[in-house]
């Protein structure tokens, strides 16, 4: 069967679980999960036993050449083409989405007597399998590759920002389609800082580099951090950077099918905290990953999921030092039965 038809068929079942009839998709990165379409315009409309796509003309050839598995037309008005099938097939227990739809159609939705149900086609796309895996892979690959050539050119004087485009560069010259997200580079104390803002900074001798990065493949994203001293690390750098990868390692080492994800965090978290960092883990342990940055699973205090064979997530914990330096070591893993693969680290092993 078709990956997507066997999409279709999986998003069926789960409506039958869920007591729903039908679920309405109008942002292009679920109806092009559901259909392998990727372009914006076509609005979905998912019943337990039918699937139909309403959209402009110009993309109805295009469209039912590509997907046959889908009942496509173009008609005048798509919000009115959804509720006319509603209607029409008696699915008076129909859904949408409104983390990914628009205020104004989530609105309209509402006002046609759609329920809100949230991430229900999240929860799908959260298990990779067979070309997805392979394509966060590479994604994942790519990444790795590309610090490994970047990180002998972060010499003193350059700037973060400097750093940050050469690094784009990097990954699009071995087939990225781009960054997955813009990239923080920080530089000494703005290390400590983990969602700083790159900018002009100069690098200095004896100080901390930190970045994160990822890039786009196919569609699919890759996230991962690298933390390294430029000059002679101090004692101080050298202790944190310890814990924290020891704690990288001891979440590494809990990720697997049928664990709970708040289990990776406590894992990762308990690690810093016994050294008596535990102020400074100041941001969850990791999130899915896969055609957004972040997306489900959630690793963190709060989250009651468990982790399926098949998930991408990241690994990420960290120690931020305010006005000195902060270090964070991620990768992006496969969950797996019995533990995980490493994507973001082919055959690296971390160093100060």
């Amino acid at each position: 069967m078709n990956i997507h038809a066997k999409r279709i068929k999986d998003l069926q079942k789960l409506l039958k679980r869920e007591k729903l009839d039908a679920l309405v998709l109008a942002r292009k990165l679920e109806t092009g999960f559901f259909t392998g379409y990727p372009l914006e315009g076509p609005v979905m409309l998912v019943s337990r036993s039918s699937a139909w796509a309403f959209m402009p003309k110009m993309l109805l050839a295009d469209f039912s050449s590509k997907v046959n598995f889908v009942r496509a037309s173009a008609p005048d008005s798509l919000p009115e083409a959804v509720s006319a099938a509603v209607k029409e097939n008696r699915l008076k227990r129909t859904a949408f989405e409104p983390e990914t739809e628009s205020y104004l159609r989530g609105n309209l939705w509402k006002k046609r007597g759609f329920l809100e149900r949230k991430g229900l086609s999240a929860c799908l796309r959260s298990v990779k399998e067979g070309e997805e895996i392979t394509t966060v892979r590479r994604s994942c690959h790519i990444a790795a590759q590309a610090i490994r050539i970047l990180k002998p050119r972060v010499r003193t004087g350059r700037t973060e920002l400097s750093v940050a485009l050469e690094l784009e560069d990097v990954m699009q010259s071995m087939g990225a389609k781009g960054p997955s997200f813009d990239l923080i580079v920080g530089f000494g104390p703005h290390s400590a800082l983990p969602h700083h803002e790159t900018s002009e900074r100069r690098l200095k001798k004896n100080e901390a580099v930190l970045i994160d990065f990822g890039c786009v493949y196919r569609n699919y994203c890759s996230d991962i951090t690298r933390t390294w001293f430029h000059g002679r690390p101090s004692e101080e750098f050298r202790k944190v950077y310890s814990v924290v990868a020891g704690s990288h390692k001891a979440g590494l080492d809990s990720v697997r099918a049928g664990v709970k994800t708040r289990a990776v965090d406590a894992a990762c978290r308990d690690h810093i905290a016994a050294a008596g960092y535990g102020q400074y883990f100041i941001h969850s342990t990791g999130h899915g990953v896969g055609l957004e940055i972040h997306e489900a699973p959630s690793l963190s205090t709060r989250s009651d999921e468990t982790l399926k064979a098949g998930m991408t997530v990241t690994v990420e914990p960290g120690i931020y030092l305010p006005g000195k330096f902060g270090v964070r070591i991620e990768d992006s893993v496969l969950v797996k039965k019995n533990g995980c693969e490493i994507l973001t680290r082919p055959s690296e092993t971390h160093s100060v």
